[in-house]
C-alpha cells in the first residue's frame, strides 16, 4: 500500500489512533485526525497531531472532513454507521480497520484469537508457548499495544487478540493461524443481533488461505458451524473424544494428530476453573497447528497462572475468598466464572447494559449465589430478570457493594465481582474497574 502524499484521515484519537497517525506520518502521508469529542481532555491528542503538523477536527463531525481524503482508519470504538464511515462509503473512499493497516505492512506470521470470551488468557498463553520454544514473539491487538506499533519489529510470530470491533473493516489481514473461541451475546449495543455480531467475528477466517489453519470451538454450535464455509484447514477442540484435534478428559487435555498423540495433565497446568481447561484446550490446539513441541506447552502450562482481572484471587477474609473478575463484562463469561467455584458465592454484578438478556444467568444464580448485590445503570434490569432466584439488593457504588459483600459472607464462601456489563458509567474501563475493586477489598 502506498501512502507517500496520501491523505488519510485518522477517526477517533485514543491510543489506536495516535498510533495509526504516527505510523502513517513516518510513511509520508498527509495525515488528518478527526475525533467527535471536543477540547476537553483532548491535549495530548492535539499536541502529538501539532508534532506530526496534522491538522485535527474535533467535535461535531462534517462530512467537508473527507474532501481529499484517500482512505479512513477508524478507531474500533466508531461503529459502522458513523455518518463519516456512511459517507465514506458512499464516495467510494477506502475505509480500513488498524490491524489491516498493519497486516499490509507486516512481515511476521501471526496467530489471531477472537471470540467472546478467553481472548486474552488464550492470547497470552498462546504467548507464553511460542516464547517456551525460543522464538521472539509479540502479543497485542485489542491488548498491549495496537498491532500497528510491531509493524518494524523483527519476529518469528505475533500472537493478537482482535475484536469484532477490529474486523468490521479487514480485507487482507491474514493470520496463519485463526482461532475463534466461542460466540454468546454482548455488544448488542453496537449489533442488531448475534448473526451480525457473530458474522464480525468470521472475519478473522476471511482472508486465509488453504494452507493456513482455522482453530474452531466444537462444543459451541455457531462456531463449529463455520466449518462448512472456510477455506483454510479447520482443527477443533472440544470436551468429547476425537479422532483428530484436542478434548479433554477427567485429568488431562490430550492432543491427537495423525498417527499421533500427546497428553497434558491437568494437575501440571497452573490455570484453574472450567473456562481455563477451554482456554488451554484453544491454546493446544493452536501452538500444535503453529508447529510447536509438546514439551514447550507443558513448560508454558506449568509457568502461566492467568491474566488480570479474569478471576483474579485477591485474599481471604474471615474464611471469605475475594476474587476480581472485572473482565467479566458478558453473560458468558459470568456464567463460566460461576461455574468454577463449588462454593456459595456472593456475586457483584451491574454496569451499563449492553443489549441482551440476563435470563441465562437465572439457573446458576438460582443454584450458587447466596447473594446478589447490583449496582449500575443495569441494576433494575438485572434485578427484573435475576431479583427472585435469590436474596438481591441494589447498591449505589462499588465501595458500598464490598462493605454488603463482606456482611454477607459466610466462611467458605467466594466473594465475585462479575458484573455481565460494560464498567463506562463508573469507571474508565474494566481493568479500572478492577484495579479499584482490589483496592477497596485490600483495604477492607
Amino acid at each position: 500500500m502506498e501512502l507517500e502524499g496520501k491523505k488519510i484521515l485518522v477517526l477517533g484519537l485514543a491510543r489506536t489512533g495516535l498510533a495509526v497517525a504516527r505510523f502513517l506520518a513516518q510513511r509520508g502521508a498527509r495525515v488528518v485526525g478527526a475525533d467527535a469529542r471536543e477540547d476537553d481532555g483532548m491535549g495530548p491528542a492535539r499536541k502529538e497531531l501539532s508534532r506530526l503538523s496534522a491538522p485535527c477536527h474535533l467535535g461535531p463531525e462534517e462530512t467537508a472532513w473527507l474532501d481529499g481524503v484517500d482512505a479512513v482508519v477508524p478507531s474500533p470504538g466508531v461503529p459502522r454507521e458513523n455518518t463519516l464511515l456512511v459517507e465514506a462509503a458512499r464516495r467510494g473512499i477506502e475505509v480500513l480497520s488498524e490491524i489491516e493497516l498493519a497486516a499490509r505492512f507486516s512481515r511476521t506470521p501471526m496467530v489471531a484469537v477472537t471470540g467472546t470470551n478467553g481472548k486474552t488468557t488464550t492470547t497470552r498463553l498462546m504467548a507464553g508457548i511460542l516464547e517456551a520454544a525460543g522464538l521472539r514473539v509479540f502479543a497485542g491487538g485489542n491488548i498491549g499495544k495496537p498491532l500497528i506499533e510491531y509493524v518494524d519489529g523483527t519476529w518469528d510470530w505475533g500472537v493478537v487478540e482482535v475484536s469484532s470491533f477490529q474486523l468490521e473493516w479487514v480485507r487482507d489481514f491474514r493470520p496463519r493461524v485463526a482461532l475463534c473461541l466461542n460466540l454468546s451475546e454482548d455488544h448488542l449495543d453496537r449489533y442488531d443481533g448475534l448473526a451480525s455480531y457473530g458474522a464480525a467475528k468470521a472475519r478473522i477466517f476471511a482472508a486465509q488461505h488453504p494452507d493456513d489453519v482455522a482453530v474452531l470451538n466444537r462444543d459451541d454450535p455457531w462456531v463449529w458451524g463455520l466449518r462448512h464455509e472456510l477455506g483454510p484447514r479447520a482443527v477443533s477442540f472440544g470436551w468429547s473424544e476425537v479422532e483428530e484435534g484436542v478434548f479433554a478428559t477427567a485429568d488431562a487435555i490430550v492432543w491427537r494428530g495423525r498417527g499421533a498423540e500427546e497428553r497434558f495433565p491437568l494437575r501440571d497446568i497452573a490455570l484453574r476453573g472450567v473456562h481455563n481447561v477451554e482456554n488451554v484446550m484453544a491454546a493446544v490446539c493452536g501452538a500444535k497447528a503453529a508447529g510447536v513441541e509438546g514439551r514447550h506447552i507443558r513448560t508454558a502450562a506449568r509457568r502461566f497462572r492467568g491474566v488480570e482481572h479474569r478471576l483474579e484471587f485477591i485474599r481471604e477474609l474471615d474464611g471469605a475468598r475475594y476474587f476480581n473478575d472485572s473482565k467479566g463484562t458478558n453473560v458468558g463469561a459470568v456464567q463460566k466464572s460461576l461455574a468454577s467455584f463449588d462454593r456459595p458465592i456472593v456475586l457483584i454484578a451491574g454496569g451499563v447494559h449492553k443489549g441482551g438478556s440476563y435470563r441465562g444467568l437465572e439457573p446458576l444464580v438460582r443454584e450458587r449465589v447466596r447473594k446478589l448485590i447490583l449496582l449500575g445503570e443495569a441494576a433494575g434490569i438485572m434485578k427484573d430478570a435475576l431479583g427472585a432466584s435469590t436474596a438481591t439488593v441494589v447498591v449505589a457504588d462499588l465501595a458500598e457493594a464490598v462493605r454488603e459483600a463482606r456482611a454477607a459472607a459466610h466462611t467458605g464462601d467466594v466473594v465475585l465481582l462479575s458484573p455481565a456489563c460494560s464498567s463506562f458509567d463508573m469507571f474508565e474501563n474494566y481493568a479500572e474497574r478492577g484495579r479499584v475493586f482490589k483496592e477497596l477489598v485490600q483495604a477492607l
